[in-house]
């Protein structure tokens, strides 16, 4: 996200020890009050409810529509003192269910908004946090309705500390990036087919199986891949949930050197998944083309994935995966907030904090107990949460001495937990797997 500070717009990752010590800075003049103001990427509200649900819903198109931000409960609006959340305020918050949230964005809002939440301790209370991400896809208009907050066709665009139907000027700078990022995507798409050949390459469409001035070649998306399912002409096998295609010749994923296949031999091409990266690090297995590793992570739904194990096995520093993600053609915003993950600061290490709140105690000594790998893989629920904030506060030394454990730790819970776990929990597993990813491959250098 653009985040205010100290005179220039610097990028950071959401929940940033850093993003949230600016947030929690105090004022020396004011004391119990926090120095930072509402601007166009903060808002403070000093509780939750159900009943904000409108006003919630217009403050995160309005940061979606401009450069991303935070809501955060349990601040007063005037002196903006952090009261938390408790009682009603703090159960509901907790009960938030990501799919749900997600629903209400989508029955209001088009394209999609990308959030996240997360609670925080301060000084013994909780602070609850929602961050959204700036819209790859801009504008995000209202669709739908609701009080007096949201209107049908509204765009909504955050103006210092307010969010407001958008002006012209913002629109027009919106309309005409949208413009420039297409062309792009077609200049993309052009040195594509320049690379592979103009009489060679051919136009598959996908809806209606037509593939035109065809010469040999598929020029078909990568992030497709783990979609389709081939098999040679006159040979036929079905793939439960995938289309199935006839191919005639064999396919090549773009970028990749062509294999040779011997005569009758049936071709199935895979995608890699989630599951396949983050298991392919935990385990350290010698993968043979770590770069398709890490342009996978570009068409998953999240960035947070393990990435400087494959750069280190692809010999790339971030410079250079960043000069190769560029090139990479996709609709996820994944690439993007990849991207940013690269340049900007990447350490997902999360520092427990100096309060003596039963939990912070709880998750110190979770901390011990994970440096004499003590702590089993038979943890879950709320205890497991707790692993995993703690495991994230070790420093790199600790992480790459008791490498193997921590890793087996986390391939048992991931394996155990991940594709049932509510959105906080798996966003706690994948960041706990990036900063150990970080830790043991700093950068890409092993």
């Amino acid at each position: 996200m653009t985040f205010w500070g100290r005179g220039k717009t610097v990028t950071r990752i959401p929940f940033s020890q850093e993003d949230l010590d600016e947030i929690f800075r105090f004022s020396r003049t004011r004391q119990g009050c926090l120095f930072s103001r509402e601007n166009s990427t903060l808002e403070f509200k000093e509780s939750f409810g159900w009943q904000g649900l409108s006003m919630y819903l217009k403050t995160c198109a309005a940061f979606a529509n401009a450069k991303g931000g935070y809501l955060v409960f349990g601040v007063t609006n005037k002196r903006h003192r952090p009261v938390g959340l408790s009682g009603t305020s703090l159960q509901l918050f907790q009960d938030i269910d990501p799919e749900k949230m997600t629903q209400s964005f989508n029955d209001h809002f088009s394209p999609e908004i990308a959030w996240e939440i997360q609670e925080y301790e301060l000084q013994g209370k909780t602070i609850g946090l929602m961050f959204v991400h700036e819209s790859s896809d801009k504008p995000v208009m209202c669709i739908k309705n609701l009080g007096q907050d949201l209107h049908e066709s509204d765009v909504y665009y955050r103006y210092r500390a307010r969010s407001e139907r958008i002006k012209y000027p913002e629109l027009k700078e919106i309309l005409e990036t949208r413009r420039a990022n297409e062309e792009r995507l077609w200049m993309n798409h052009l040195e594509n087919i320049s690379r592979i050949g103009v009489h060679d390459a051919g136009v598959f469409d996908l809806h209606s199986g037509q593939v035109t001035e065809s010469g040999g070649s598929f020029l078909i998306e990568e992030s497709l891949l783990g979609e389709l399912s081939f098999i040679k002409e006159d040979e036929f096998s079905e793939v439960r949930g995938k289309p199935t295609l006839r191919l005639v010749g064999s396919v090549e994923p773009i970028g990749t050197p062509a294999a040779r296949i011997a005569g009758g031999a049936r071709v199935v091409t895979k995608g890699i998944h989630a599951s396949d990266i983050v298991l392919a690090f935990l385990d350290q297995k010698a993968v043979s083309e770590p770069m398709e590793f890490i342009r996978s992570i570009c068409s998953e739904s999240t960035a947070f994935l393990p990435v400087f194990y494959y750069m280190s096995k692809a010999g790339l520093d971030w410079s250079k995966t960043v000069e190769m993600l560029d090139g990479v053609v996709c609709r996820s915003s994944s690439r993007t907030k990849l991207i940013e993950r690269l340049e900007t600061d990447r350490s997902k290490r999360l520092p427990l904090s100096t309060s003596e709140h039963p939990a912070t105690r709880t998750k110190y000594a979770i901390a011990d107990s994970l440096r004499r790998e003590e702590v089993t893989d038979d943890t879950s629920g709320g205890n497991l949460e707790l692993c995993l904030q703690a495991m994230r506060s070790l420093s790199s030394e600790d992480v790459k001495f008791h490498s193997e454990y921590l890793r087996r730790l986390l391939k048992a819970w991931f394996l155990r937990h991940y594709s049932s776990a509510t959105e906080t929990m798996a966003d706690h597993m994948r960041r706990t797997i990036c900063g150990v990813d970080e830790a043991l491959y700093d950068g890409g250098n092993a």
